[in-house]
C-alpha cells in the first residue's frame, strides 16, 4: 500500500518537476533522429520488391542513435531483439551449431489458413543468407506478435557442409476467434460504458490482412460504425494500403447550449504505405492518406457586425496527410524491446460549407528498453498541435484511457497537448497453449504494468514554459489472446480524488 501511495503522486508537478519533464522531453527527442497455397510449403521465398536503394538501407541501419548505443556502439555488433520466453530460449540454444551456416531452404508447415507466402515474407532470415542468432530472435517474436499462431518453433537441419535448412512450425488459433463477430464492451470513468460489437476477419484471404466492420453506442449520447481494410502487402509488393469507412451521429445535445459539437459526420479515407528501406528489423516508412468527409456540425462564426454567433451548418471537406515512420519493435502487440517513431501532419479544407482550412501536427515517441526475460521499461512522448481555422470542438482535453490516466477537468482546453509515461511491463502468466474439444489450440499471456502519465495543455507551443503539467500514476493488466489482441485493464489516480478505472482494447497506451 505504501508503494501506490507513493506512485500517485499531486495532481500538479512543481517547477523542478516541470523542468526536469522538459529536459526528459528533449533527450527523447535528441536520442531518436529522426501467390503460394495455404497450408502447402514453401521452398523459396518471396524476392523483397523495395525500390528503395542500398544507401537507404544503410542509412536506416543507423537511424537511431539509441539502437547503436544499445548494441555496443560497434557497427558489426547488433541489439537483442526481444526478452525471450524459455521456448525461445531453448530453441537458440538448438540451433547454435547451425549459426553462420547458409540457409539454402526454409519449410513452414501447420499453416492450414495462412499462406507460406504470408509468414516468409515477414521474416528477416533470408533463404541464401546466413543463419543469424538475433535474427532468429526477432523472427520467432515477431510472428507470435502477428496474433495469427498460437505456437510458433523454429528450428534447423543440416543439409551440406556450411549449409543448413529452416524449419518453422506453427499452430493456427482457432477460426472460431478469428472470423466470428463479438461483444464489445468498453469503460471510461468520465465518459461511461460504451458498448457494441465488431467482426473482425484476422489474416484475411490468409495473406496477413485485417478486415473488420464494428459499431458502438454510448448510452444515448452517441453510436457510430466503421469499416476498415488493412493490407501490409499491396498487390503482392512490400507496400501498405489501407481503405477506411465510418460514420458518427450524436444523439444527445450537449447541456450548454452555447457548446459547438459535431451533429453527425461520415467519411472515407484511403491510405499508402512506401517503405524507404529493405531492412525488416529496423523499417522506415512514408505514409500518406486522401480521405473526403461530410459533417453537420455547429459552429460560431463571426455575423456581419464581426459578433461570435454559434450556427448550424453542412460542412464537406477534403483533408491530406502524410506520417514517417520508424520501427523496430520486437512485436506489435506487447512489444518487449524496439522503438517506435511517428511525425505525422494532416491538412483539412472545406470545399462546401463556410470557408475553414486548419492543420494538425503531431509526434510519437516509444522507447522499449528490456531488463530482463520479458520485462522492460516504456519511455513515450506525445506531442499534437492544432493551428489554423479550427472549430472549438476540435480542442483538445486531457485525461482519457490513451491520454493522462486518471485526470478530469472538463473546463481545460488546449490546441496544443504534450504527454510523457514511463511504464514498467512485465509478464505474469504464459504464454500458455490450451486445447478445446471440437475448436483447436489458442494462446493466453497476462502482462502487469505500473506506470507513471504526466501532461499539459496550452495554447502555443511556446506557452511550454508556463504551462502547468499534471502528473498521474496507476497499474494495470493486459491480457493478451485470440478473443480481441490485448485487453486493458487499469485504474490510474492523481491523487486528489477516487482512483479512475479503465477498460479498453488497444495497443497503444
Amino acid at each position: 500500500m505504501d508503494l501506490l501511495a507513493r506512485t500517485f503522486l499531486p495532481r500538479a508537478a512543481s517547477p523542478a518537476s516541470k523542468r526536469l519533464l522538459a529536459l526528459f522531453c528533449f533527450a527523447l527527442i535528441t536520442v531518436s533522429h529522426g501467390g503460394a497455397l495455404a497450408g502447402g510449403t514453401a521452398r523459396t521465398e518471396p524476392r523483397d520488391s523495395t525500390g528503395a536503394g542500398g544507401f537507404l538501407s544503410r542509412a536506416a541501419a543507423r537511424f537511431s542513435l539509441f539502437d547503436w548505443m544499445r548494441g555496443g556502439g560497434g557497427a558489426g555488433r547488433a541489439d537483442s531483439t526481444s526478452g525471450a520466453c524459455a521456448d525461445l530460449e531453448r530453441e537458440c540454444k538448438n540451433l547454435e551449431p547451425f549459426y553462420g551456416c547458409t540457409v539454402d531452404t526454409i519449410i513452414v508447415s501447420g499453416n492450414t489458413h495462412t499462406k507460406a507466402i504470408a509468414i516468409l515474407r515477414e521474416m528477416a532470415t533470408k533463404q541464401g543468407g546466413r543463419l543469424n542468432e538475433r535474427l532468429i530472435r526477432r523472427d520467432s517474436a515477431y510472428l507470435r506478435g502477428l496474433a495469427y499462431f498460437a505456437e510458433v518453433a523454429v528450428a534447423a537441419e543440416e543439409t551440406g557442409y556450411g549449409k543448413c535448412r529452416i524449419l518453422v512450425t506453427l499452430v493456427e488459433r482457432p477460426g472460431i476467434f478469428m472470423r466470428v463477430p463479438y461483444p464489445v464492451v468498453n469503460y471510461d470513468f468520465e465518459k461511461g460504458l460504451s458498448y457494441g460489437a465488431t467482426w473482425k476477419v484476422k489474416n484475411f484471404r490468409g495473406l496477413a490482412e485485417d478486415l473488420s466492420i464494428s459499431a458502438l453506442k454510448r448510452r444515448d449520447k452517441e453510436e457510430g460504425a466503421n469499416f476498415s481494410w488493412n493490407v501490409p502487402w499491396f498487390m503482392g509488393r512490400r507496400m501498405r494500403f489501407r481503405f477506411d469507412a465510418y460514420t458518427y451521429r450524436r444523439l444527445q445535445a450537449p447541456i450548454d447550449a452555447d457548446e459547438d459539437y459535431v451533429r453527425e459526420q461520415t467519411a472515407g479515407a484511403v491510405g499508402i504505405g512506401i517503405p524507404l528501406t529493405r531492412n525488416l528489423v529496423k523499417q522506415l516508412w512514408i505514409k500518406t492518406n486522401l480521405s473526403f468527409e461530410g459533417r453537420d456540425s455547429r459552429i460560431t462564426l463571426a455575423d456581419a457586425g464581426g459578433a461570435p454567433t454559434g450556427v448550424f451548418c453542412r460542412q464537406n471537406f477534403i483533408s491530406v496527410g502524410a506520417e514517417l515512420e520508424y520501427d523496430s519493435r520486437s512485436n506489435r502487440i506487447s512489444p518487449f524491446n524496439g522503438m517506435l517513431h511517428r511525425l505525422r501532419v494532416r491538412r483539412y479544407t472545406s470545399v462546401t460549407g463556410p470557408d475553414q482550412q486548419y492543420v494538425f501536427y503531431g509526434f510519437s515517441d516509444y522507447f522499449y528498453v528490456p531488463t530482463g526475460t520479458e520485462r522492460s521499461f516504456i519511455f513515450a512522448v506525445n506531442g499534437d498541435i492544432r493551428e489554423g481555422d479550427v472549430p472549438s470542438y476540435f480542442n483538445m482535453k486531457l485525461g482519457g484511457v490513451r491520454d493522462l490516466r486518471g485526470f478530469s477537468d472538463p473546463d481545460l482546453r488546449g490546441s496544443t497537448k504534450l504527454v510523457a509515461t514511463v511504464q514498467y511491463r512485465a509478464q505474469l502468466f504464459g504464454p500458455r497453449v490450451f486445447k478445446l474439444p471440437k475448436i483447436g489450440e489458442f494462446d493466453f499471456t497476462m502482462n502487469g504494468v505500473v506506470f507513471l502519465d504526466n501532461g499539459a495543455l496550452m495554447n502555443s507551443i511556446l506557452d511550454v514554459g508556463k504551462a502547468t503539467f499534471y502528473t498521474t500514476g496507476g497499474l494495470g493488466v493486459e491480457l493478451i489472446s485470440p478473443f480481441r489482441d490485448i485487453i486493458r485493464l487499469e485504474m490510474a489516480s492523481d491523487g486528489t480524488g477516487t482512483p479512475a478505472f479503465y477498460l479498453t482494447a488497444g495497443t497503444v497506451f
